[in-house]
């Protein structure tokens, strides 16, 4: 659950009242994908890797609601699709050729930059199938 971006910054489009606070037209509204998506009252062990979390009904649930990636409405980023349709398929290119694993000892850490990237890089050891 990383998403590209971390934060976005929205405007509100009218008067609003969120949790009893005014929120006025042209507001500025910062939105986090990255918090939202860690939210433990949203997802089950959300730091786990588990794909099948997805599969459940709440996880049927918070793909639509509260899974923003690419965030969501008339301001969604015009790459997401290109991005689900090429992600999947340059993934399963490095696989069919490539075993990856991680480095033992270099965990990945996630820092938020404009994107989210590993605070040392994302240390993989990378072989080639077939390869004795």
């Amino acid at each position: 659950l990383y998403p590209p971006v971390p934060m976005m910054v929205r405007e509100a489009a009218r008067d609003e009242r969120l949790r009893d606070r005014a929120v006025r037209r042209g507001a500025q509204i910062v939105l986090s994908p990255w918090h939202l998506h860690r939210h433990e009252r949203l997802w089950h062990a959300p730091d786990a890797f588990d794909p099948a979390r997805f599969a459940t009904d709440n996880g049927r649930v918070c793909l639509r609601e509260a899974y923003i990636p690419f965030s969501a409405g008339p301001r969604v980023c015009t790459g997401a699709g290109f991005a689900m349709a090429e992600g999947p398929l340059l993934l399963a290119m490095i696989l069919r050729d490539f075993r990856v694993a991680p480095v033992a000892g270099r965990d990945a850490m996630p820092v938020a930059h404009l994107t989210v990237r590993g605070r040392d890089g994302i240390w993989l050891k990378v072989t080639r199938r077939g390869a004795g």
